[in-house]
């Protein structure tokens, strides 16, 4: 357990209404927090979230769990927080995430459900867009250049020389440019595998959303179908791909055509990629996190499958010698 053990446990007793009998770490996360399960024998498990204030914005996550409380999302339920605002005492919705069933014959039923909520968050997540930040062109290319900064200068070791000589302008312009068009919708923001809770009773819940925006209504479908921690089957993607667009089309969340919407589609997931090799870099060189080093191959190889349909993207893979 983590050097806040006695902190935990201190802050659990002093809780009425409450008989915690025992307490492990079960994860931390790519950020700064960690993630304990408390078990009440009388009122079963729960989770407790340590969230330092100086390192996240708590306040931001209080902020979304409220507006998705509104639209009755499968949320933790924040029950306690301590007088520091770092500990939160919040739902356990389980010990199995949609990445834990992956290799599973329900697969393809699990993947059915995180669309129909997927849908469900967008279609009556429009009254609160407003109260969102927007995934505007700054917040956009600042994600492409933790690529850059990160992959490029600290993991490929090319030099600020070398990194000069490089135009990543037109791919970063022309992928912010297609966001941009795109329709616009409520977006979780990491909405893959591993933030996607399953339940004993087999039902979804979702974590890890307290940066939600108002964005491109293809991000969090990219996040999901073409997920930087496991390879979907091509067919099967196709097939929810085509699923979700229904979606859309039935509820009038979209328009386009279909080969629109996979060009929107395609450059979405591009953005996205160069953002996580960025980030898995960042947390390797500057957080001491090498594991997420391993999701950089299949991250990279949605890149060079997009390569050969976008010359754009092509071309900056052939500077950086990664084709």
């Amino acid at each position: 357990m983590s050097d806040f053990s006695e902190e935990i446990r201190t802050w659990l007793s002093s809780l009425d209404g409450y008989s915690f009998t025992e307490i492990k770490q079960v994860s931390s996360d790519a950020s700064f927090r960690n993630y304990f399960r408390a078990i009440d024998d009388e009122k079963g498990p729960f989770i407790v979230m340590d969230s330092d204030p100086s390192l996240e914005d708590n306040e931001k996550f209080i902020g979304v769990s409220n507006l998705l409380n509104q639209i009755s999302m499968p949320i933790p339920s924040i029950y306690e927080q301590d007088d520091t605002g770092r500990y939160f005492l919040i739902t356990d919705l389980g010990q199995k995430t949609l990445f834990d069933y992956r290799n599973e014959s329900k697969i393809e039923s699990f993947y059915s459900m995180a669309i129909e909520l997927l849908v469900f968050m967008q279609a009556n997540g429009n009254g609160l867009m407003d109260q969102l930040p927007d995934y505007d062109d700054h917040l956009l290319h600042s994600e492409m250049e933790l690529f850059k900064e990160w992959f490029c200068f600290h993991e490929l070791g090319l030099s600020v020389r070398q990194l000069g000589k490089i135009d990543f302008n037109p791919l970063f312009d022309r992928l912010t440019e297609r966001a941009n068009h795109q329709d616009r919708a409520l977006v979780h923001r990491d909405y893959h595998s591993r933030n996607i809770m399953i339940s004993d009773q087999e039902k979804m819940g979702l974590v890890d959303y307290q940066d939600a925006v108002c964005g491109p209504i293809t991000y969090d479908i990219v996040s999901l179908l073409r997920d930087c921690y496991v390879k979907i089957d091509p067919s099967l993607m196709h097939d929810m791909l085509r699923m979700y667009y229904d979606h859309l089309v039935k509820n009038h969340m979209t328009n386009k055509p279909l080969n629109e919407f996979m060009i929107d589609f395609d450059l979405m997931g591009a953005q996205r990629h160069l953002k996580a090799i960025g980030i898995f870099s960042r947390l390797k060189h500057r957080d001491n996190k090498e594991n997420y080093m391993n999701d950089i191959p299949l991250t990279m190889s949605y890149l060079k499958h997009l390569s050969k349909q976008y010359e754009m993207i092509e071309d900056l893979l052939i500077q950086l010698n990664l084709q």
